[in-house]
């Protein structure tokens, strides 16, 4: 459980830079705050029981409190955010414009993405809010709650909606889950990303999260639609994509570094995941980005 803030503390504000490869060590959740933080680089993905999404550069992490949720890296790139904490009480001129509802409308996309010119105003707000918590204005308290209420405004005005994210078949698609995860799923997910390249077995993830192989298959499936085997390829398949688009690495080499004995094997799940071959993909979108 993350520390709360202190109790004449309403706010936390910081330019946070991490190791790329930092993971949380647990499952997090605060109990009297709300976080929202704009990322500057890095890439994360982030479970929690309703649903998986990876966060990057340019985009807004929102999470309310009593969330439980655990976060792992996805690339070799810096881990840099600006990241704000508050408590309900400080953004009181918000809830008492719109009411308390404000916030669990603002809070229930966890992630945001926004056009050029609507996320380069986002970022900026994070900025100027950054360098006035440093300063010692006599003001600083009472324009920052201005600032944070209009930026939380600016957030759900600007975003765009969650289903335009990505595409179907992206490597950064999030993923709903079927019903709500378990602690235990959740912990048994995190294993399988960072483990993934050892194409773990499902009697290995299911001991390390207390259950025989039947029981934890059968949760497994319950909980996210689909069978462990088919859960793992995905993240495999994902993590190729990612190489394909951001390396030039070549296909034995992503086939070998994702887990797969064969670049054979690779290429064949890879265009039943996504209907290209690993080389189709890396072409039609290295294109597309030009």
């Amino acid at each position: 459980m993350p520390i709360p803030l202190p109790a004449d503390t309403s706010y936390h504000i910081a330019k946070r830079s991490l190791d790329s490869d930092y993971v949380m060590p647990t499952l997090e959740a605060s109990s009297d705050y709300y976080e929202v933080g704009y990322f500057l680089s890095g890439d994360r993905l982030s479970i929690t029981p309703s649903c998986s999404y990876i966060l990057g550069a340019g985009m807004v992490g929102t999470m309310p409190p009593f969330l439980y949720h655990r976060t792992i890296p996805l690339s070799s790139a810096p881990y840099n955010t600006y990241l704000i904490k508050f408590k309900p009480a400080f953004v009181h001129p918000l809830t008492d414009a719109f009411g308390l509802n404000i916030l669990e409308e603002i809070f229930s996309q966890l992630y945001n993405c926004f056009s050029p010119s609507s996320g380069a105003r986002i970022l900026r707000y994070f900025q100027e809010m950054y360098e006035l918590s440093l300063s010692d204005s006599p003001h600083r308290d009472f324009r920052l709650q201005c600032m944070l209420c209009d930026l939380l405004l600016a957030i759900l005005d600007n975003r765009l909606p969650a289903e335009d994210k990505t595409t179907a078949g992206s490597p950064t698609a999030p993923i709903i889950h079927r019903t709500p995860l378990t602690p235990p799923i959740i912990d048994a997910i995190y294993y399988m990303e960072q483990h993934f390249q050892e194409n773990p077995s499902l009697e290995t993830v299911a001991l390390l999260s207390g259950y025989s192989a039947s029981h934890f298959s059968r949760l497994f499936h319950a909980q996210l639609g689909i069978p462990y085997s088919e859960y793992l390829t995905k993240i495999r398949i994902r993590h190729a994509q990612d190489l394909l688009l951001n390396t030039k690495k070549s296909v034995t080499e992503i086939a070998l570094e994702t887990g797969y004995l064969h670049t054979g094997n690779l290429s064949e799940q890879f265009k039943q995941q996504t209907g290209m071959t690993p080389l189709q993909y890396r072409k039609t979108n290295t294109h597309s980005k030009h």
